[in-house]
């Protein structure tokens, strides 16, 4: 019975397979394809119009988005418009709108994400566009391009409870606020996201404070040290620079930021007006950023040494030598117009192997010599490419550092703003040189 039972169950299951053997004959096979290949960057645009850039950025997005993108890079923007500025994309209110764009589109559509009260300046909302931007343009490496106004690190005037934070970089006219370098930082960090660059599309960002607070978020950062002009083509010449890439090797993105490099500076020689500025960019390879500062640490403390010692005579050589350094702001602002501009300001930015040289040689100290000596060959490994255009009275510029005297530190709040908190000073503590020289600092 057993037996039979089975051999009933045998046949059935073979009549079922064969069944099901027809179907499938009958039911063709179908092969879904591969996901597509998403991008290899994707350009993460966040940008602050600040009342006279406005245009710029509507061009350099315009611009972009002329001809397409190629299949390889993608890009995504949040743009904050001022208020008062009427155009194709912002209707004069300041409002804050995000987009995308890839390879697939030839418009722009803009979305309203906030109004005129929007700050941009706020960490999560600076972390919240970039994880947008990974959600709706992934790609496989990641730029960022900050593009607005810049003051490089310096304290807000006359700091109050309500206003302590320090200007930066992307001033919201509007809100008369900078976004500063702790914001984003930690808008940065708060992303959760390694960029393969940040690039810095603003006035003197190209500084040993900010490089050394965003170093560990990126592999290269982009930026200039001097009164950055925005040519609106930086968008449509990285476009270009990218197409090129064929991989996603080191050398290969190097040579298309070289190439990137190239098509600025083609540019610049094409239009008068830039004929008389000042004019320099500088790619930065994060990985030697903690080797140049090794290098500060050292000058910062033979500098205090020097103080140490008590002479007078040698102070004041030194002082006099320090004050004569590159200073990034007098390139362009006569003395007579400081007093009429923001300029009066900013942060006295000077040349940091500037600085060195100067200051070794003007009391012949052999140890400060090689000091300097080791922070120009370090600052040259860090700056990797780099471009200059009629600078006055030097050959060459590298970085941005924070120059100021004893009195002004207090006058002006360094302390209070935290400069002993930035990432820099922690491992340089140039502050304990501030907090004591007496430099002429110009203006």
């Amino acid at each position: 019975m057993r037996l039979r039972l089975f051999t009933i169950y045998s046949i059935l299951l073979i009549v079922a397979l064969a069944s099901l053997c027809a179907c499938s004959k009958r039911a063709p096979i179908v092969i879904m394809p591969d996901d597509e290949k998403q991008p290899t960057y994707t350009i993460i645009y966040y940008a602050v119009g600040g009342a006279t850039l406005d245009k710029a950025i509507e061009e350099s997005i315009a611009a972009m988005a002329k001809g397409g993108l190629p299949e390889n890079v993608a890009l995504s923007g949040c743009i904050k418009w001022t208020k008062g500025y009427a155009s194709e994309l912002s209707n004069g209110e300041g409002n804050v709108y995000r987009f995308r764009l890839d390879g697939k589109q030839s418009t722009i559509e803009l979305e309203q994400i906030g109004d005129n009260n929007y700050p941009m300046h706020e960490p999560e909302n600076i972390a919240d566009f970039i994880r947008w931007s990974k959600e709706v343009a992934p790609a496989d490496n990641y730029i960022l391009v900050l593009a607005g106004h810049g003051n490089g690190w310096h304290p807000q005037v006359n700091l109050t409870n309500d206003q302590e934070y320090t200007r930066g970089t992307l001033r919201d006219t509007d809100l008369d606020r900078y976004t500063s370098l702790e914001e984003l930082s930690q808008g940065i960090a708060n992303s959760q996201t390694h960029f393969r660059m940040i690039h810095m599309v603003s006035c003197l960002m190209n500084n040993v404070e900010y490089i050394t607070s965003l170093a560990p978020y990126c592999d290269y950062i982009l930026g200039s040290s001097h009164i950055s002009v925005m040519l609106c083509s930086e968008l449509r010449f990285l476009k270009m620079a990218l197409k090129e890439i064929d991989n996603n090797s080191t050398e290969s993105f190097v040579e298309a930021m070289q190439n990137y490099f190239d098509y600025i500076e083609a540019d610049i020689e094409g239009k008068n007006d830039l004929e008389a500025e000042t004019l320099d960019f500088a790619l930065t390879d994060t990985r030697e950023v903690e080797a140049l500062n090794r290098g500060i640490a050292k000058l910062a403390a033979h500098l205090n040494e020097i103080y140490d010692e008590g002479d007078e005579g040698g102070i004041a050589t030194l002082e006099e030598a320090i004050a004569q350094s590159y200073y990034f702001i007098s390139a362009h602002i006569a003395p007579e117009d400081m007093a009429t501009t923001e300029y009066l300001r900013m942060a006295f930015s000077y040349d940091l192997v500037d600085i060195a040289h100067r200051a070794a040689a003007a009391i012949n100290d052999d140890q400060l010599k090689e000091i300097a000596s080791t922070i120009k060959t370090q600052a040259e490994s860090t700056r990797i490419l780099h471009y200059s255009k009629s600078l006055n009275d030097i050959d060459d510029v590298y970085y941005g550092i924070t120059l100021t005297n004893s009195t002004l530190w207090e006058e002006r709040g360094y302390g209070e703003a935290g400069y002993e908190q930035t990432r820099f000073d922690k491992a340089t503590r140039w502050s304990r040189f501030l907090k004591r020289n007496n430099i002429a600092v110009a203006y």
